[in-house]
């Protein structure tokens, strides 16, 4: 447990190395190297460098920072300056009242009866892509990465926003391979000072116009053509606070569509990848998976048919144990906090490892192994809450998180028994941390019908 002082807490230092030690490991794979540190020096490290950062994986301490004391653990950091100069002001990023504001307005937005209705949506566009790839020829090399990317943007646009923005979906994957990077690279270091020429910020520059050109065309067509659809840009366009009765600023509107079009569709996208290649390694769960669909009689899944698949969900939940696609979470302290014995300062630079939690070992049997029956509810019972947080956790866990499930499962649930999706024999699949818990190279995969 950790407390708020009001004076220096006579406590040392956690232990860890000096950030030379680990600079190459780190910029291989920054989680990977992380996850190593809690198992060479304990559940609290320093990692000393060109900036010190905290990092904790005690899951009673993450519980402190996201909900018991989140209000004392702020977003004022570098990172998420990085991804303003995308996201702007929307939920991501945004901190303190301004947040709980934004978080109000929105929530009834993503009610579980509105976003169980998406189940149409959802199904209509996987069977388009069912039907094009039953026209692949045979043998050719598909980026799974791109064509997860592409039906979820779809998803996402048609769910929340309409259907003006699907022929942007070729688009909005170009888009995304550019601002996606590492929040400490030197590309995204670069994007804070855009005066700076370098190829990057060129590009940059670019795809954030485009971007906002695609947005703003969007909310003025349907300011324009009148709200009555229902969906989400609708209510963002109308909805307002019942203590101030104001709405949102255009600016607000903006970041709000931009960061759930992107944190929306690329999280899912990337969940997706991940599930088909441990599925390809693990024939036997593949099996078991498919006798569970066997029950939909080849039709697709709705959301009232997710209750009788509970290894669906297990084999989503356990993919994203072991590759959660946000693999590592922020905040700083605006008090001195004690976690461990640990004193750690003002100011300091917590980081939180959904990575390093879903491995921890006192948490987690074999916890490199791919054991979807380890989320069954026998097996479940007791785990602590706060040592599985794919979506983060407390108030400030994604807003998203049962569109994100629905979509994951019902995309899922139709492809996997109409298809073989197989990694290209020799293809490099390397996990990568940008933003997100990515394959390095991609995900090239052969797709062959199974009937």
């Amino acid at each position: 447990m950790s407390t708020a002082v009001e004076s220096k807490l006579p406590l040392p230092r956690p232990p860890g190395p000096s950030f030379w030690q680990g600079f190459k490991a780190y910029g291989r794979d920054p989680a990977m190297y992380m996850h190593q540190l809690f198992l060479d020096y304990g559940e609290v490290v320093c990692w000393r460098g060109t900036m010190t950062i905290y990092l904790l994986n005690n899951p009673d301490h993450v519980r402190q920072v996201l909900t018991q004391a989140h209000p004392e653990f702020t977003k004022d950091l570098y990172d998420y300056r990085v991804l303003k100069q995308t996201l702007g002001n929307g939920l991501v990023t945004n901190d303190g009242a301004d947040w709980t504001r934004q978080r109000r307005l929105m929530q009834p937005m993503f009610h579980h009866k509105i976003v169980n209705a998406f189940d149409t949506a959802i199904n209509g566009f996987t069977a388009t892509l069912v039907d094009r790839w039953q026209q692949l020829p045979a043998g050719q090399p598909v980026a799974l990465e791109r064509e997860m990317s592409r039906i979820t943007f779809q998803i996402v646009a048609a769910t929340l926003f309409g259907s003006e923005i699907n022929d942007h979906a070729h688009e909005m994957v170009d888009i995304l391979d550019v601002i996606n990077v590492n929040t400490k690279s030197a590309a995204a270091f670069l994007t804070l000072y855009p005066w700076i020429p370098s190829p990057h910020n060129r590009r940059f520059k670019r795809v954030m116009q485009r971007l906002d050109n695609i947005v703003y065309n969007l909310i003025n067509g349907r300011r324009a053509s009148g709200i009555g659809s229902q969906d989400l840009l609708d209510r963002l366009l109308s909805v307002r606070d019942e203590q101030s009765g104001l709405g949102m600023e255009e600016k607000q509107v903006r970041d709000e569509v931009v960061t759930l079009m992107l944190a929306g569709h690329e999280t899912s996208a990337t969940a997706l990848q991940w599930i088909f290649y441990l599925l390809s390694k693990h024939p036997e769960v593949e099996a078991a998976l498919l006798s569970e669909l066997a029950v939909l009689s080849g039709n697709p899944a709705t959301s009232g048919d997710l209750s009788r698949l509970p290894y669906l969900k297990q084999v989503v939940q356990e993919s994203m144990r072991i590759y959660p696609p946000v693999w590592g979470i922020a905040r700083t302290s605006t008090h001195e906090q004690e976690f461990g014995g640990y004193r750690i300062p003002a100011g300091a630079y917590l980081s939180i490892m959904p990575y390093s939690l879903h491995r921890h070992p006192d948490h987690w049997t074999e916890p490199a192994r791919f054991d979807p029956d380890r989320f069954s509810p026998q097996r479940s019972a007791g785990r602590h809450s706060y040592c599985y947080i794919p979506f983060a956790a407390g108030p400030r866990a994604c807003i998203g998180v049962g569109m994100s499930m629905l979509e994951i499962q019902l995309v899922l649930a139709q492809l996997l028994p109409r298809f073989w999706v197989r990694p290209v024999p020799g293809h490099v699949i390397k996990p990568m941390a940008t933003v997100t818990y990515r394959p390095r190279f991609g995900m090239q995969v052969f797709i062959e019908p199974r009937q």
